[in-house]
């Protein structure tokens, strides 16, 4: 079978053997992971919605009080070896078996860390509930990397119908044993349960559909040849980490459990369907232009191609979730949750940005240059930091969500692109181009969206005013999008007219 882990090929042999292009398995995977994020994300939001209306932002809060220091241990935990599995142009059972046993040795070694450490954390927050629940959580690290490698293998084989079976189980179960357990009175330990009901899930998934089993090999050599490409890419993910966690930490440490509830609650609806979308494509395209190293013109026409159809579908979420917010978080979260309305506010913009920015790490990877993006690293997060202390400086969750966007998007925005373009031949006015269309449409609808709310606000009900403007706000950007040409919409189209006729004879 094409691209099976077991066999010892370089991937452009297996390419030429599958006689199948490399933007034709790309499409089949967006379609393919597309679906399972679309299910995924569907499940997840109907149990969160549920699960705000159960447990308090105290309850969040103090998951995410903890997870500030789990969520750190994960990114090493994982070693950066994944990325290299999929990167690597040949690969051998040496080096799938060794990083596998290294990840196993380094899971059991985390989760002796954090059962240890539980106390010294309680105490970091003044909160002695935070012991316990840190101590429940060590299994993760036990567990995870029984699903790492399985997971890299089926990335760079493309297989992404496993791996979205495998995400959505993972969210399903999750789901259920959260809403299960909250509604049973558990409190924060369903937020305990969802976490690691979601690791078990996906792994029993991962290994039902990989054929691939580890041996009993262990070469220092092999995890050698891995390591200049995954050294690079662990040091970024931790600077990237902490940089990304530090308001967590500090406003934990600073205001409290139910600020931090507030803050991330908003934080984390805005990074839903960035994160969302972000997470569907970058499983297809890492693979896909790490085979396109030899062809940077190709790669940088799909790029551009990929942050139009980017563009598209977030720049109208974020731009209409900016207006709405307040009725938003009044019907679907409820009154509880309404001082995280500035916040969001704020963070839906810098969405926008992230959605774009994000995807230059995939280009990082695929050419093999680490060591930019480490440095890269270096410097952006010092400046998202700067921006973070200047923010819980002055005194406010909004006010370090505001200092958050200035050092993210305004100061970090240019260099973001410029510098990675470099592998592809691409400037940064070439991405302002491909989304300017979508970019005009969503900022038109935005004013449609206030200008009209002038009117619903007065005479209807917070429910009754987000679900007729989300409506009209929805109809009027694809008018725009359609009247405009936009270039996100016409490649969407072509996407579909090729999916649904293979042959080429579109009727239309």
């Amino acid at each position: 079978m094409c691209g099976s882990s077991n066999r010892d090929i370089p991937r452009s042999r297996c390419k030429t053997r599958c006689g199948v292009s490399i933007g034709e398995q790309a499409s089949a995977g967006v379609a393919w992971t597309g679906v399972g994020k679309a299910v995924a994300q569907v499940a997840g939001f109907a149990a969160t919605l549920a699960l705000v209306r159960v447990l308090t932002p105290e309850d969040f809060g103090l998951l995410a009080m903890v997870t500030v220091v789990t969520g750190f241990l994960a990114v090493v935990g994982e070693l950066g070896f994944a990325a290299a599995l999929i990167q690597r142009e040949a690969l051998e059972e040496r080096h799938r078996s060794s990083v596998f046993w290294l990840n196993v040795m380094t899971g059991v070694a985390l989760a002796a860390l954090v059962f240890a450490s539980a106390p010294a954390v309680a105490r970091l927050y003044a909160e002695p509930r935070l012991s316990s629940i840190m101590r429940v959580l060590a299994i993760e690290f036990a567990l995870a990397p029984f699903q790492m490698v399985q997971h890299a293998l089926l990335s760079r084989d493309m297989k992404f119908r496993a791996l979205a079976a495998a995400e959505t189980a993972g969210v399903v179960v999750a789901s259920a044993v959260a809403l299960t357990m909250a509604l049973c009175g558990f409190g924060v330990w369903a937020l305990v349960g969802q976490t690691l009901a979601a690791t078990v899930a996906e792994a029993i998934v991962l290994w039902l559909a990989s054929s691939w089993r580890p041996r009993l090999i262990w070469d220092r050599a092999a995890l050698g040849e891995l390591l200049g490409f995954s050294g690079n890419l662990l040091a970024y993910s931790t600077i990237s980490y902490w940089t990304s966690q530090l308001d967590d930490l500090l406003i934990g440490r600073t205001f409290g459990a139910r600020a931090l509830g507030l803050y991330g609650r908003a934080y984390s609806t805005m990074m839903m369907p960035v994160t969302e979308v972000g997470a569907a494509l970058s499983r297809v395209m890492f693979p896909t232009f790490s085979k396109l190293q030899a062809d940077p013109k190709q790669a940088k026409q799909m790029y551009l191609r990929i942050l139009a159809v980017i563009g598209f579908v977030t720049f109208p979420v974020m731009f209409a979730l900016a207006v709405l917010s307040a009725p938003f978080i009044s019907v679907l979260f409820g009154e509880q949750w309404l001082g995280a309305t500035t916040v969001l506010r704020i963070y839906c913009i810098v969405g926008a940005s992230h959605a774009l920015g994000s995807t230059t790490v995939w280009l990082y990877k695929a050419y093999g240059r680490t060591d930019w993006l480490l440095r890269w690293g270096i410097v952006g997060g010092t400046t998202t930091i700067a921006g973070i202390v200047l923010g819980v400086w002055l005194g406010s969750i909004e006010s370090v969500a505001a200092c958050y966007a200035v050092a993210t998007v305004l100061v970090l925005g240019y260099p973001r692109f410029a510098i990675p373009g470099r592998l592809i031949g691409l400037r940064a006015w070439e991405v302002l181009r491909a989304v300017s269309g979508a970019l005009v449409a969503a900022s038109l609808m935005a004013l449609g969206l206030l200008a009209l709310g002038q009117m619903t606000t007065r005479w209807l009900s917070p429910a009754a005013d987000f679900t007729v403007r989300a409506m009209l706000g929805g109809v009027l950007y694809l008018f725009l999008a359609q009247t405009g040409r936009v270039a996100g919409l016409l490649e969407l189209r072509a996407a579909v007219r090729a999916r649904l006729f293979p042959d080429g004879t579109d009727p239309s």
